[in-house]
């Protein structure tokens, strides 16, 4: 073959070469930029997600007194004073609407919910005998967080049922909440916590009770197709119809005024 044609069937592979790594380049080039601006969108969608859950509001707890080093105890026993407290219900047994809140104790949301609408439920629903109020106790956080403080604090809590301190022990857990991915409920902690509300040792182990109060809350997550907490839905007295409710306090209102000419 003459060198000449030699020479210019290698000119042609060099800039072939030079060519295709050009194109190569070009596309991972988009590449990267399409997956930047896809992580950019997720971004964008966590942050729009985060703000409509009103994460970066101030924390409720902030301006909680303090007793011996723990929050919100003057603010339990001023929420509870009064109101009648039986096992996982506060309020009249009687009462024409019972109103079912589903909730873990390492559960952000359940604090925000706890501390704010919550106080109003007890206030204009609960008080004034309108309706009482269940609260249950799941545990949702721990396997997702890869924790296990959630389930201490839970059983401890429902060590407490029979006592019938388990309910100023769960609000004065919710200000004393520390961050989900933590484990902030050890037992020096919650033996705090309860024995700021007046209960005595904490017992963190499964007993029948705490067996059957785990169960009792797990069917009725699982059976009411809940899909996270705070979880609230109102039911009838004298029947087992729960119908799903929004938390705050206008859609409970409203709820529990329907469900007031249901009751048997």
């Amino acid at each position: 073959m003459p060198s000449g044609s030699k020479s210019k069937q290698e000119a042609a592979r060099q800039a072939r070469l030079e060519r295709e790594a050009a194109e190569r380049a070009a596309a991972e080039r988009k590449k990267r930029l399409g997956i930047l601006g896809g992580a950019l969108v997720v971004v964008v969608v966590i942050v729009g997600i985060v703000l409509a859950a009103g994460v970066f509001k101030s924390d409720p707890a902030e301006n909680a007194s303090k007793t011996n080093g723990v929050s919100g105890v003057n603010e339990t026993r001023e929420l509870l004073a009064g109101v009648p407290v039986k096992g996982t219900v506060i309020g009249n047994p009687n009462a024409p609407v019972t109103i079912l809140e589903l909730a873990d104790l390492k559960c952000p949301a359940c604090k925000a919910h706890q501390l704010g609408d919550q106080i109003e439920v007890v206030k204009q629903l609960v008080r004034t005998g309108k309706a009482n109020l269940d609260l249950r106790l799941v545990n949702i956080i721990d396997p997702g967080m890869g924790t296990t403080d959630g389930e201490r604090a839970r059983r401890v809590a429902d060590n407490l049922i029979a006592s019938n301190k388990y309910w100023p022990f769960v609000n004065v857990n919710y200000y004393n909440q520390g961050d989900e991915r933590e484990e902030w409920a050890t037992t020096e902690e919650l033996q705090k916590l309860a024995t700021s509300v007046g209960a005595g040792p904490i017992n963190e182990r499964e007993t029948p009770a705490t067996r059957k109060s785990e169960a009792d809350a797990q069917r009725l997550f699982e059976g009411l197709q809940a899909q996270g907490t705070p979880s609230s839905y109102v039911k009838p007295r004298g029947t087992n119809a729960y119908t799903p409710v929004n938390s705050d306090i206008g859609s409970l209102t409203s709820a529990v005024e329907t469900a007031a000419k249901q009751a048997k």
